[in-house]
């Protein structure tokens, strides 16, 4: 590749990222021109066109979106590599945009990011919790957090905890309904159901029977605070992670229940999108993870 077509390059990772010439233009200190004269080399070069042109905005094409995923790694790897010879040493700079989700806080990835964030201090974290499911490319996420299993081929995944549950419920509760003893007794009584994730739990005691209960009752909520908050004030029982609601054990708003059979654990897999060049940060920040949870 001739070094034209890496300025060219260049500049359409700055028309991706700012969304018009004219903002390319201005970042780059160059003409509206010379940025179109630029993407239409690499149009030409590769016989497909890169951007959707109207008179208000542009977007990319599929095409364009993967050049300028490319690009981006591309001129994000050229600025490391100019700041690490610089000042002698390869530290990490830019900016990492990682979702999760809200069961995550209070759980070792905390402690990572944290750890993270010291080892980086030149690193911007934008982190976005959320129970809703977001598209990485459209969201410019550079890598999500997600529990359960997932089944897009489209992104690298991997799995870096397990969390475990506890099923619990407030005292009030239970003072309602008949000891809960068995799985058996759960039948009838109502579950707060989290509308991400199956309805079904499995239950395993310590000698190996299994039981599976389907939830009871018509409550469902989008994220796992709202489970919690209407699980301690007595409307239904729930099954959230155990790390989320320990305050809530210590203090006695919530009761275990069943705690001589085990509920399944949920898995939590990092994923980011499959590009040919991987993030550095991605790749740092999944080394830390890995340290944290013992996972590797």
């Amino acid at each position: 590749m001739s070094l034209e077509h890496l300025k060219s390059m260049g500049v359409f990772a700055e028309v991706a990222s700012s969304g018009s010439f004219r903002g390319a233009a201005r970042a780059l200190e160059m003409t509206p021109s010379s940025v179109a004269y630029h993407v239409q080399q690499l149009e030409e070069r590769l016989g497909t066109p890169l951007l959707y042109r109207s008179t208000r905005k542009l977007s990319l094409t599929e095409a364009g979106q993967r050049l300028a995923e490319a690009a981006q790694s591309m001129r994000h790897m050229a600025d490391i590599g100019m700041q690490g010879a610089a000042s002698g040493a390869e530290q990490l700079q830019g900016a990492l945009h990682i979702s999760l989700t809200v069961s995550l806080l209070r759980s070792p990835i905390s402690c990572a990011l944290a750890r993270f964030q010291q080892q980086n201090p030149d690193v911007a974290l934008r982190l976005t919790y959320s129970d809703a499911a977001h598209d990485l490319i459209a969201d410019r996420i550079d890598l999500a957090l997600r529990v359960g299993t997932l089944d897009s081929s489209a992104l690298k995944c991997r799995r870096i905890w397990t969390m475990q549950r506890a099923l619990v419920a407030s005292p009030d509760l239970l003072a309602r309904h008949k000891p809960i003893q068995h799985p058996n007794d759960l039948a009838t009584i109502p579950w707060v159901k989290h509308a991400n994730l199956p309805e079904k739990r499995r239950f395993t005691s310590a000698t190996g029977e299994t039981r599976d209960v389907l939830q009871y009752g018509a409550l469902k909520v989008d994220n796992i605070e709202a489970m919690v908050d209407l699980a301690v004030n007595g409307m239904a029982l729930a099954s959230p992670p155990r790390h989320y609601i320990e305050a809530q054990l210590r203090d006695g708003s919530l009761v275990e229940i069943l705690s001589d059979w085990k509920l399944a654990e949920i898995p939590v897999q990092a994923i980011w999108p499959d590009t040919k060049v991987e993030n550095p940060l991605t790749r740092a920040f999944l080394m830390v993870l890995a340290a944290e949870t013992g996972i590797k």
